[in-house]
C-alpha cells in the first residue's frame, strides 16, 4: 500500500478548512477533484474517514489519527517551500563560516558588525579553528577562512580557493624585553632565546617552523600554548618570544611589541567557497572583499601594511 502524498496534503486542507468546497478554492481544484482525491485515500485506508456535517465534516476516529500525519507532511512541506523561497533571496538565509583563529578572532568579528546592518536577516554561523581544523570542517561551512595557500589535495571538490590579501608574522616581546625597540630582527637574533609556539596544526607555527628550518636555526622552544590569546600573554609576561600574525596585535595594549622579521615572513590569506554558494553566502562572499580592502592591516599588495603596534621595518 503506497499513499499519494497529494491525497494526505489535500485531506489535511479540508480539514483545516472544514469542508470540500473551501479546500477546493485553498488548493485551487474543483470540487469534484478534491472529493475524488478523498475517495481514493478513504478505499486506500480501508476505513471512512470522515462523514458530512451539514456543510462541513466531521473526522471519525480513523481520521483523526490520519489527520495527525497528513498534517506534519503539509507542515513539512509548507516548511520546506518557505526555506526555498529564502535561498531565492540574498537578504535571508544562514551563512555558516569555518575561520582560523586569527581571522576569527581579530577580523571577523568587526566586518560581521558592519554586515549586520546591511543584512540583518541573514543569520551567520561563526566557528573558529587552528587552520588545519577550518580545512577539516569545510564539509559542514559554506565558507572558510584560513592564512597561507592551500594545497589542491586538501579542498573538498565542491570548495574552490582563492587570495584574500596577505598579512605578516611578527615576533612579540613585552614591551620592556631588550629587543623591543629594534626595528626589526633576524631569525638568528632571537636563535638562544626561550620560544613560545603556537598548537600544531596552526598556520603560524608551520610558517615559524619551515622559516627556522630555511636558516638552519634550530630554536630553543620553551612552550607550545593553544591560541592567539595564550601566545600573546605568556610574550607579555615575558617567558619567551612568540611569533603571530600582525593582525592579532591590531587591538594590544602597549604591553607587547611586534617586531618584523628580516626577511619578511608574510602569507596569503585564503578565501574558500562551495562551488554553488548560496546567495546569501555570495553576498557575504562579496562584502567581506569589500571590506578587507578597506583595512589597512590586510593587503594584497607586495608589502603588507603593519599595525600600529607593530615596528616597521
Amino acid at each position: 500500500m503506497r499513499i499519494n502524498p497529494d491525497q494526505l496534503i489535500t485531506f489535511a486542507q479540508v480539514v483545516r478548512e472544514g469542508g470540500i468546497g473551501a479546500a477546493a478554492r485553498a488548493l485551487h481544484l474543483t470540487q469534484p477533484a478534491v472529493s475524488n482525491q478523498l475517495r481514493q485515500l478513504q478505499a486506500l485506508i480501508g476505513e471512512p474517514l470522515y462523514r458530512r456535517q451539514g456543510r462541513g465534516i466531521a473526522l471519525t476516529s480513523v481520521g483523526e489519527q490520519l489527520y495527525h500525519h497528513a498534517r506534519a507532511l503539509a507542515d513539512a512541506l509548507q516548511d520546506a517551500e518557505t526555506f526555498a523561497q529564502a535561498l531565492v533571496s540574498a537578504d535571508s538565509g544562514r551563512v555558516r563560516i569555518a575561520a582560523s583563529q586569527t581571522l576569527g578572532a581579530y577580523i571577523l568579528p568587526a566586518a560581521l558588525a558592519e554586515f549586520r546592518t546591511l543584512a540583518p536577516q541573514i543569520e551567520i554561523i561563526l566557528e573558529s579553528h587552528n587552520s588545519q581544523s577550518v580545512l577539516e570542517h569545510l564539509g559542514s561551512c559554506d565558507i572558510g577562512l584560513i592564512e597561507g595557500p592551500i594545497a589542491r589535495t586538501h579542498a573538498a571538490d565542491r570548495f574552490s580557493a582563492q587570495p584574500l590579501g596577505s598579512d605578516t608574522i611578527v615576533a612579540v616581546v613585552p614591551s620592556g624585553h631588550r629587543l623591543a625597540k629594534r626595528r626589526s630582527l633576524k631569525l638568528a637574533d632571537v636563535a638562544r632565546e626561550p620560544i613560545i609556539l603556537r598548537e600544531a596544526g596552526s598556520g603560524t607555527r608551520e610558517m615559524v617552523e619551515a622559516a627556522f628550518a630555511n636558516a638552519g636555526i634550530v630554536p630553543r622552544i620553551s612552550m607550545t600554548l593553544a591560541g592567539v590569546a595564550a601566545v600573546t600573554e605568556a610574550a607579555r609576561q615575558g617567558l619567551g618570544i612568540g611569533f603571530l600574525s600582525s593582525l592579532a596585535l591590531r587591538h594590544e595594549s602597549s604591553h607587547v611589541v611586534g617586531i618584523p622579521l628580516s626577511p619578511a615572513l608574510r602569507r596569503q590569506l585564503t578565501l574558500l567557497t562551495a562551488n554553488q554558494p548560496s546567495r546569501a553566502a555570495q553576498r557575504f562572499i562579496a562584502f567581506l572583499k569589500d571590506f578587507l580592502g578597506r583595512t589597512p592591516e590586510v593587503s594584497a599588495e607586495t608589502e603588507p601594511r603593519l599595525s600600529s603596534t607593530v615596528k616597521p621595518v
